[in-house]
């Protein structure tokens, strides 16, 4: 294969702008997958807690 066929004129020139824009941009579902998993486990270690183990008193009478 010849340098022509290798590299085309198209590829030097980089990314357009179009393109570009949306590089780098915050993943804003993964942020959202994560935040709800978190509230949900501040909910479930709530409900555990007043759930469980205040309703049974202290460890020592």
């Amino acid at each position: 294969m010849s340098d022509d066929q290798l590299n085309h004129p198209d590829d030097r020139l980089g990314p357009s702008t179009e393109e570009s824009a949306d590089v780098g941009g915050h993943p804003k579902g993964t942020l959202a997958i994560v935040g709800i998993y978190g509230l949900l486990f501040v909910i479930g270690w709530l409900i555990m807690y007043f759930g469980v183990f205040v309703p049974r008193g202290p460890l020592t009478e």
